[in-house]
């Protein structure tokens, strides 16, 4: 994607927040800039401002009139800032990481306008109202289903009409990771997929199993973060990212 002089000035107004360079900078950079996105995604002394990064990501990705959705997303903003069952691991933070990595990888893609929306929004919602230990002993795609009801109830008759709202369904059942997704042709699938888990692969091992330890405190699991990674890379298996720049981010 190309991007001109007056956009280059423009992302200049947007960093991450404080400390930190806008996204374009750390695209533009990369691979340079790994260590400040690794900062920046391990970094949860305080809760980020969910609706601040969903913004900036919009803006991103070139969708600068954001007025008409600016009320949409403040509320799916503060919905998925609560965590009543105390997650370790899917909470706020998971979010902001699969924002802001699901932004760089839609700056790689040609997408549509709506598309760009869309993924934003997904991003952010994916595992709202994410129930924790409690999906151990639920059915495949509870919370899936779960998170999307939450989504459909603030969406419903707005801005997304009903094919919208059924594909952003399948994304969200997608991402189930005990199954892989058959037949993944959508773009926008592929980037939260890989979104999703790359804040796990593409810092190394080390931070890998750094993120297992929260899932670990999270799920009460009774063995060490290390073993815990190493399912989750067993479970991965024959899966595989999907976008060239996802893999080779690794």
């Amino acid at each position: 994607m190309g991007w001109g002089l007056g956009d280059e000035k423009q992302m200049k107004n947007f960093p991450l927040e404080k400390g930190y360079p806008c996204i374009n900078y750390i695209v533009k950079n990369w691979p340079r800039t790994k260590y400040i996105l690794k900062k920046y995604i391990l970094s949860n002394h305080k809760k980020p401002d969910l609706y601040s990064i969903a913004i900036l990501c919009l803006k991103e990705l070139k969708i600068f009139k954001v007025r008409g959705y600016n009320s949409t997303i403040k509320k799916l903003s503060k919905l998925c800032l609560r965590n009543p069952c105390f997650n370790s691991y899917h909470d706020s933070h998971h979010f902001k990481s699969v924002l802001v990595i699901s932004c760089i990888l839609g700056k790689q893609i040609n997408l549509k306008y709506k598309d760009r929306l869309l993924l934003v929004i997904i991003a952010l919602t994916h595992d709202m109202n994410h129930q924790g230990r409690r999906i151990l002993m639920s059915k495949p795609y509870y919370q899936e289903l779960k998170s999307f009801a939450g989504l459909e109830k603030v969406l419903f008759r707005k801005i997304l009409n009903f094919k919208e709202l059924k594909r952003i369904k399948r994304i969200f059942e997608s991402t189930f990771f005990p199954i892989q997704p058959e037949n993944v042709e959508d773009d926008l699938e592929k980037i939260i997929l890989d979104a999703d888990i790359l804040s796990s692969l593409m810092f190394g091992p080390k931070v890998g199993v750094k993120l297992a330890g929260r899932l670990k405190q999270e799920i009460r699991y009774n063995d060490n973060a290390e073993l815990l990674f190493t399912n989750f890379l067993k479970l991965l298996g024959g899966k595989c990212l999907y976008l060239d720049y996802s893999k080779k981010s690794c």
